[in-house]
């Protein structure tokens, strides 16, 4: 119904714009004339006075987002609506887009917030990495991460997550030489910008509305592949060695996005190499032993792995109900092989399965279970590990592993 109403119209029905830190412009008040409505946020009152006189009579309070939807879907007339900063960043405009044809929308977008305070601090936004907890709930693996990967990260914040909890949070991580900008009331006379290391703001009192800036000068020194098994917590030696994790992600192929099960994943050293490596892509660890899952949860942790996910219990069974793959790796499969293989072999969105192998019969069942809709290839890795005699070096041979790879045939 929506999109036959459009055609029939010589406007957009509804006009997103955006009016922090700059006046509004000759054609928004001719369109802000024109509304038969102007909706405004409780939370944006504070700016009323921005407004022209003549529009205050059309002003109507949005305290629930749903009812604005609602309102606008049974208007016949252009409506405005009236937000903070630049509406497709992190605002409204993204909402609106989900329950109206984007051809129905016009923007007039005001600067962001991150714009304002990185203009302050001469900082160039395209450096800039953003993560949003207005809102949202407080994501302390996302916020990490980031933080280790960008040189600066602008956070939104809001009441439930201010800037002493974000502070407090990268204490606790052992993060506190990072420096912190944090803008306060940015636009109005009370502006006020804030700068130190975390621990100045765990108790400092900061008013809203507010953002943060944190700045990590040794970004660029964080790896993101290589794990060493002296890095990753596991017991008894079960860790997939770090020669064969190498080769294990290079068969793969992991695409950008995505979805990976780490199947049998012991201490979640090829879950851990992924999520870190292709943040995009959604990666399960399935394991059937508690304290194993409990293992790959600490390496989880201490790594800031916010895309992966610990799946506790026995596949076939536990894979139920988890989004379908792209790539599977086999790394145990607790005496149910044929069973697993069967279920990988009826998704039909899994693509490459990767699997490794000490014994030969396993090896053997596998190509043969997986050879009438998969192109298979099987490499044998011998690795030699130098270690000392008294003045010399010898090489000790760590044992042999088959490393198994499957292509589905129709994909090609």
């Amino acid at each position: 119904m929506l999109k036959q109403e459009v055609g029939l119209l010589n406007a957009p029905k509804i006009h997103l714009i955006g009016f922090s830190y700059r006046p509004f412009s000759e054609r928004e008040v001719s369109v802000l004339k024109r509304c038969s409505k102007v909706y405004l946020f409780s939370s944006a009152l504070d700016k009323i006075e921005k407004l022209p006189f003549e529009i205050l009579s059309k002003l109507t309070e949005v305290k629930k987002l749903s009812s604005l939807i609602s309102s606008i879907q049974s208007e016949r007339k252009e409506v405005a609506i009236l937000v903070t900063g630049d509406p497709l960043f992190f605002g409204l405009g993204e909402t609106l887009l989900k329950h109206f044809p984007k051809e129905y929308i016009e923007v007039h977008p005001d600067l962001s917030t991150m714009q304002v305070l990185c203009a302050r601090l001469k900082v160039p936004t395209q450096d800039v990495r953003v993560l949003s907890f207005h809102g949202r709930s407080f994501d302390v693996d996302a916020l990490l991460k980031a933080v280790k990967e960008s040189p600066y990260l602008f956070i939104f914040t809001d009441s439930n997550n201010p800037p002493n909890k974000i502070a407090e949070a990268l204490l606790e991580v052992d993060q506190g030489h990072l420096k912190i900008y944090i803008g306060e009331r940015l636009g109005t006379d009370q502006e006020r910008i804030l700068e130190g290391k975390p621990n100045d703001f765990i108790k400092e009192t900061i008013f809203e509305p507010n953002c943060l800036l944190v700045e990590n000068p040794k970004w660029w020194q964080e790896a993101r592949f290589g794990l060493t098994e002296v890095d990753i917590e596991h017991r008894d030696g079960m860790i997939t060695k770090d020669e064969i994790r190498a080769v294990v992600v290079h068969r793969l192929k992991i695409p950008q996005g995505g979805i990976f099960w780490d199947i049998g994943a012991g201490s979640g050293s090829i879950s851990l190499e992924v999520a870190r490596l292709f943040p995009l892509v959604r990666t399960y660890a399935i394991e059937k032993d508690p304290s194993a899952c409990e293992t790959i949860n600490r390496n989880k942790r201490k790594f800031y792995v916010s895309n992966l996910e610990i799946v506790q219990g026995e596949a076939p069974s536990s894979l139920n109900g988890l989004p379908y793959p792209q790539r599977v790796f086999l790394g145990g499969s607790g005496g149910k092989l044929d069973e697993i293989l069967g279920f990988l072999r009826a998704l039909p969105s899994l693509e490459r399965i990767v699997a490794t192998f000490v014994c030969f019969n396993n090896l053997q069942r596998t190509l043969k279970l997986l050879k009438e809709d998969f192109l298979t290839e099987v490499t044998q890795l011998q690795i030699n590990r130098a270690r000392s005699l008294r003045d010399n070096l010898y090489l000790k041979a760590e044992n042999p592993i088959f490393i198994f790879c499957a292509h589905r045939k129709s994909i090609l």
